[in-house]
């Protein structure tokens, strides 16, 4: 395998030791912390807020970015209070090996941000139940983890999606701490679980240019 290959791949970033799973996932370790406040990764490079923590719930196309360019928005991501790692979509209608594929980047981009010292919240992502055969793999017991809400409150359907994997994530990985972006829905945490909501800004900022303001 020639360089060009291995570098487009981030191969050369893969430790071989690190994983878990039958899909060799790279491994995240714990961490019990919650930030008090989040921003969207599209808006590091405009910011001097660096107090605050980063979050990946966005478009796709809005942070491939961060795969392509791993070393340099790691660097850029350091001066920031912690960072969720990369929320890479896992639609259900995708093929199976795409899903797998989005998982490992995801986990591969935060067990490199560990290793640059950054304070790093693992988001947990899933599609339909035939996802939990890997979407949990790398994820570590005991921690604080990230979710999200956003268009699981207006439709029944994704909601029993969404509430089937919050149960499997619970039985599995047993958080002691869950960021929850994208607001409220009528789900009971456990109550050993300490629960932090927050605001998706995006939505709110619409909502403001819709009143005008």
């Amino acid at each position: 395998m020639n360089q060009e290959t291995i570098k487009k791949y981030n191969l050369d970033l893969y430790d071989k030791i690190e994983i878990s799973g039958k899909y060799d996932i790279p491994k995240i370790y714990s961490v019990e912390y919650m930030p008090d406040d989040l921003l969207g990764f599209n808006y590091v490079t405009n910011t001097t807020d660096k107090s605050i923590g980063v979050h990946f719930f966005l478009d796709d196309y809005q942070i491939e970015r961060i795969w392509n360019r791993p070393n340099f928005y790691i660097g850029k991501l350091k001066a920031f209070d912690c960072v969720l790692t990369p929320d890479f979509s896992l639609y259900s209608d995708m093929p199976k090996s795409m899903m797998i594929w989005n998982t490992y980047r995801s986990r591969l981009i935060g067990q490199l941000m560990q290793k640059a010292g950054i304070i790093v919240i693992p988001t947990v992502s899933w599609a339909d139940e035939t996802t939990f055969d890997f979407c949990f793999d790398g994820l570590p017991q005991e921690s604080t983890l990230a979710i999200s809400t956003i268009g699981v409150k207006q439709n029944q359907s994704k909601y029993k999606v969404w509430q089937s994997g919050v149960d499997e994530m619970i039985k599995r990985c047993r958080p002691k701490k869950l960021m929850i972006y994208g607001g409220k829905v009528d789900y009971q945490f456990p109550e050993n679980i300490i629960t932090k909501f927050y605001e998706n800004k995006n939505i709110s900022r619409l909502k403001r240019l819709g009143n005008g303001r």
